[in-house]
């Protein structure tokens, strides 16, 4: 059995798979396999790493039937014969010392994730050390996500570290197998951090993911629903496990927050709100809102409400009891920090116009679907 086993998912990545994969040969720890998955390239991408199977007697070449970077992902942990399951994305290079270093760290395989920092690689002369987890640089002792909510901070950079394989097989932790890129490294990163009994972390910078491909799926997002998706999925992950440390949730809600400002900035997003719409309404019904008002700024709490509010969804489905009381909750925020919102922000002032019509159509209809849950609401909205 190899100590890890290296999974090389490509597509199509003529540029770069040579620097890639010469990296992964070049390890200072030589006791590891070399997985390549190709989902059909047809750029010499293929024959570029047939050359290398030639080569060394560590590559192996495996045919994915599918353009799904989940389910090539699947199909080179089933193949694997190492103790490590690593991964290495093949317009990414990594330091020559990664694995062995990494694997020195796991106590003699005992660890369930050893990962290290990694480099935004810009260009040659141009990367820089990611941040996210800076706190944790000082941390040689194992430990849990309950431990050290951070680790779920920032990016998920699976590629950085290295996994075992009993882990992932007795948790039968496995991609989603979506079309294309998917973003399913997030439900994977989720999984492997909230499983994990032991995780181990260093600073050290071994890893130089590439910002600059106009085709990885992080910079040619079509379906704008899709980071919703899979923070949908995060959320059940987290939720169902019941941590006791609240900072867990703040830093999973950070992410939520993170994938709206990165969905805003994408040139094309106005056009899909309306599929867009459902999903992020979703996600925020998912989160507790006392940690919402506890733990965000005013602008991330006027996000939260403004996607739970019904108002939006109201061509969906028929207006419940709980929706009144959404609507009175974001009318009453947007109420006292009405003087908050600058000129910039008159879009918001008349959706809140907007709420305050339909709270008032409400109050005073006669409605047989109305009455009985508004004399109950109406004496709750005095109170109040």
């Amino acid at each position: 059995m190899y100590k890890i086993s290296v999974i090389l998912p490509s597509l199509n990545v003529e540029s770069y798979i040579k620097q890639c994969i010469n990296s992964v040969i070049n390890q200072t720890l030589d006791d590891i396999e070399i997985i390549c998955v190709d989902a059909g390239s047809t750029d010499g991408t293929l024959e570029i790493l047939g050359d290398y199977v030639n080569k060394d007697s560590r590559v192996k070449l495996i045919h994915s039937n599918k353009k799904s970077y989940g389910y090539q992902m699947n199909l080179g942990i089933k193949e694997a014969n190492g103790e490590y399951i690593a991964i290495v994305e093949t317009d990414d290079f990594i330091k020559n010392t990664m694995f062995e270093d990494l694997y020195n760290l796991s106590y003699n395989g005992s660890i369930d994730i050893v990962k290290g920092n990694f480099y935004h690689y810009y260009g040659e002369d141009n990367f820089k050390k990611d941040k996210d987890k800076e706190s944790l640089k000082n941390t040689t002792k194992k430990f849990t996500l309950e431990d050290k909510p951070i680790f779920i901070n920032g990016h998920p950079s699976i590629w950085a570290g290295i996994y075992k394989k009993k882990f992932l097989y007795e948790n039968n932790i496995k991609f989603i197998e979506e079309e294309g890129g998917g973003w399913v490294d997030n439900p994977f990163f989720f999984e492997t951090a909230v499983l994990a009994k032991s995780i181990i972390y260093t600073d050290i910078g071994y890893y130089y993911y590439r910002e600059t491909n106009p085709n990885s799926s992080s910079n040619s997002l079509n379906d704008f629903t899709i980071p919703f998706k899979r923070m949908i999925e995060n959320l059940e992950i987290i939720n169902k496990n019941h941590f006791s440390n609240e900072d867990v949730f703040y830093y999973v809600y950070l992410r939520v927050f993170s994938y709206l400002r990165n969905v805003y900035r994408r040139k094309g997003c106005e056009t899909h709100m309306d599929e867009m719409r459902p999903y992020i309404h979703k996600v925020m019904l998912m989160l507790n809102e006392d940690i919402i008002l506890r733990r965000f700024n005013f602008n991330q709490q006027l996000e939260y409400y403004k996607y739970l509010s019904p108002l939006k969804l109201k061509e969906y489905d028929e207006l419940s009891y709980e929706d009144y009381i959404l609507i009175f909750k974001e009318n009453n925020f947007l109420y006292k920090n009405l003087l908050n919102l600058n000129d910039s922000n008159i879009i918001l002032r008349n959706e809140n116009q907007k709420l305050r019509k339909l709270n008032n159509e409400l109050l005073n209809s006669s409605s047989w679907r109305f009455t009985k849950p508004l004399r109950k609401f109406k004496k709750l909205f005095k109170k109040n």
